[in-house]
């Protein structure tokens, strides 16, 4: 099932309650829009979108009634070249563009760590043991620990009907938003994890390629590795995988030896890569 676009989603809330979202004090002070985004001063020639013109806001304004009275939104919400295409487009990229300037996406990640739902943390509760066991949103259960906090962080009291239960098009557009960062969450994993596997290996087969050779690497080169080893503990003890840490501190240890003078040579070791390791 294809995935909501953030404009859509905007949209769709709008259109079951015109005082959402643009209208909620709560929504107005995390995005600095004080109103519909469409509004212009055709005698001033001013729009609440600086970057667009009267005409374009008054494009813009078409394509939002055009979406109100549509039978079917996500067919007019997505259409190419007709009528409501200028609107449309001038609408899809502005929120494009605005939706990284709210921070909204930094605020749900902050809701999702403070609720011990951050994707790392679900992976070790589900012990997860490759990026293709990452859970599906529902498997890890994220959404109805977060929705009310999200809720009410996005629209306070207006995002409910009597102070506990979700106003229905908030639960639906807090549900798009969900869906759109599970899904950033997990490309950022796999890019973690493909960085990992990339960095074991550079440290692990630098430290091998000494330890054959028998070589003195220098100070400086010994700092360097250092530097990668912390940086590869960094990484991965946010995937909670103790047993690869430990190894990396020994590894540490040894640098640290060698640069204090007391030992001389790598020791080769087993291979660092656990099989407890996210990969």
């Amino acid at each position: 099932m294809p995935t909501t676009p953030l404009s859509l989603a905007l949209i769709q809330l709008w259109i079951a309650d015109p005082s959402l979202p643009w209208s909620n004090p709560v929504w107005q002070s995390l995005t600095h829009v004080t109103g519909d985004p469409w509004a212009y001063d055709p005698w001033r020639g001013v729009t609440r979108v600086t970057e667009w013109t009267v005409d374009t806001a008054r494009a813009v304004e078409a394509f939002m009634n055009n979406c109100r009275t549509a039978g079917d939104l996500a067919d007019v919400a997505v259409k190419g070249k007709d009528t409501d295409h200028e609107g449309r487009s001038a609408w899809n990229a502005w929120v494009k563009t605005s939706w990284p300037k709210w921070d909204i996406n930094k605020l749900v990640d902050n809701i999702l760590q403070e609720s011990g739902c951050e994707p790392h943390d679900v992976m070790a509760r589900l012990k997860c043991k490759s990026t293709d066991d990452f859970p599906t949103m529902e498997a890890a259960q994220v959404k109805h620990v977060v929705s009310i906090k999200l809720a009410d962080a996005l629209f306070g009291d207006d995002g409910f009907t009597d102070g506990t239960f979700i106003v229905t098009s908030v639960m639906t557009f807090i549900s798009t938003v969900m869906v759109l960062t599970w899904s950033r969450y997990r490309k950022a994993i796999k890019r973690q994890v493909d960085s990992i596997a990339k960095k074991l290996q550079e440290v692990e087969g630098q430290w091998l390629a000494w330890a054959t050779a028998n070589l003195n690497p220098t100070s400086a080169e010994l700092r360097a590795y250092r530097k990668k080893v912390d940086s590869l503990v960094t990484l991965i003890s946010a995937f909670k995988d103790k047993e690869t840490v430990e190894k990396l501190n020994m590894r540490r240890e040894q640098v640290n030896a060698m640069l204090a003078g007391t030992m001389k040579h790598p020791i080769k070791l087993e291979y660092m890569e656990s099989e407890e390791m996210i990969l």
